[in-house]
């Protein structure tokens, strides 16, 4: 019962979180704290929390760092963790076997972050609800999972990445095969050299 009413208790504040997050992006309340930092290094530090939840459900979890990548990027490290921290938790949620793979490269004049999954795939009918309000994207789109989340995760990391400057979206996903999603910020140098706009 203990666990019932602390697991509930977190769930509750997550959905506190998520609307008065969704609230601040959609009226542009949302204060960015942008900085230069390197992505490789916020990569390694998600990853190096995440595998044991990865490891209890039997699933790996690894970066793949291109070679040659430059890492260091102008935005807000603490919402571009939380950006890469829901993709994470998707893809562990809905991969039964197998694992999840973090691409990084560079792609111009943006680091490019891909997130590859193993898991169960999105048909493509429903691909387009991805990153829309309160959608989620199952086999049921009329069979809404309310004990795994609000549906406003994809949406809410979508305005953040447009208020970092930054695109977002599915690359690609295949039913009982995985998914790719991505996120891509600017490279610091190109903010620096004028450019990218901050």
């Amino acid at each position: 019962m203990v666990n019932d009413v602390y697991t509930s208790s977190v769930r509750l504040i997550g959905l506190v979180n998520d609307f008065l997050n969704m609230s601040r992006l959609e009226q542009g309340r949302m204060v960015y704290k942008k900085e230069t930092f390197d992505m490789s290094t916020l990569v390694e530090e998600v990853v190096k929390e995440y595998t044991i939840a990865a490891a209890e459900k039997k699933l790996y979890l690894k970066a793949d760092l291109a070679p040659g990548f430059a890492g260091a990027v102008f935005a807000d490290r603490s919402k571009v963790k939380e950006v890469l921290i829901n993709f994470i938790g998707n893809a562990l949620k809905f991969t039964p076997t197998g694992g999840i793979t973090i691409h990084l490269s560079q792609e111009m004049n943006v680091a490019l972050v891909r997130v590859q999954d193993t898991g169960k795939g999105i048909p493509r009918d429903n691909q387009a609800l991805l990153f829309r309000k309160f959608q989620q994207a199952g086999k049921d789109i009329y069979a809404r999972d309310m004990s795994q989340g609000s549906g406003l995760g994809l949406y809410i990391s979508k305005l953040m990445m447009q208020g970092m400057g930054g695109t977002i979206g599915l690359e690609n996903s295949v039913p009982e095969q995985g998914s790719v999603f991505f996120f891509s910020l600017p490279l610091a140098k190109e903010v620096r050299s004028g450019t990218i706009k901050k």
